[in-house]
């Protein structure tokens, strides 16, 4: 099979594996567990950056309750016997949308490359709307995801907002370096932090799953990622 033809095929039965997945209500830990693997490697499966191996793409559609030869193909058949499935993902309670001011600036930043997730271009890229929960948070700004290296977390396209408190263990942050000679500016990282030391910083990133060091004297600034609950003032 050539490469165009695997890739073509790693997202329709990715996107397959999404969809019955969404439609039994389960999340993707649920299908890591029973296949005894990470999240991480089943978030590469439905966005098509890997293409299961036949092993797990059998348990995943027993786990499923999805005829295997069709998923196989990128297609869902439910089987007769699985029971009613979802037509609809609910992601909200019923009720008026928030609304807020549009004063939130996006910073605008350009792709980093395979050492750096993105940098910051220097540019504001517009303006969002700002979510209920941080209506009085000062100094608040907000991203574009540009890389997959927080996939499950965080897809490329995804917006994230940062400030806040100081970041502590366990919270996903944005972490910004100091210029390197002759550029004008640091790289930057979305990653979980694992742990502060006095001379360094300690992350992990779930695609490809890892752990990284930072010094600490070579970071301009580390900002907590705001989560979603907290946006929405929950």
């Amino acid at each position: 099979m050539g490469a165009m033809a695997k890739t073509e095929l790693s997202i329709k039965v990715g996107a397959a594996i999404r969809k019955a997945r969404k439609q039994r209500g389960l999340v993707m830990r649920h299908i890591a567990e029973h296949n005894d693997t990470d999240v991480a490697a089943v978030g590469n499966w439905e966005t098509g950056r890997n293409l299961p191996k036949t092993e797990n793409l059998l348990k995943t559609a027993a786990f499923l309750r999805v005829d295997p030869v069709a998923l196989g193909q990128g297609q869902v058949i439910f089987l007769d016997d699985a029971g009613p499935v979802a037509d609809a993902e609910i992601v909200t309670d019923a009720g008026p949308l928030p609304a807020g001011s549009m004063d939130i600036e996006v910073l605008g930043a350009a792709v980093g490359g395979d050492d750096g997730d993105f940098t910051f271009n220097g540019e504001p890229a517009g303006y969002v709307q700002r979510p209920p929960g941080v209506r009085n948070l000062p100094k608040v700004f907000a991203l574009h995801v540009l890389s997959d290296s927080m996939v499950p977390r965080y897809e490329p396209g995804d917006l994230i907002y940062c400030g806040g408190r100081d970041a502590v263990p366990g919270d996903h942050v944005v972490i910004e370096t100091f210029p390197e000679e002759n550029e004008r500016n640091g790289k930057a990282f979305i990653k979980k932090l694992v742990k502060r030391t006095a001379g360094e910083l300690v992350v992990e990133q779930y695609n490809p799953a890892k752990t990284l060091t930072f010094n600490r004297y070579a970071i301009k600034h580390v900002w907590r990622v705001i989560p979603l609950k907290e946006l929405l003032g929950y």
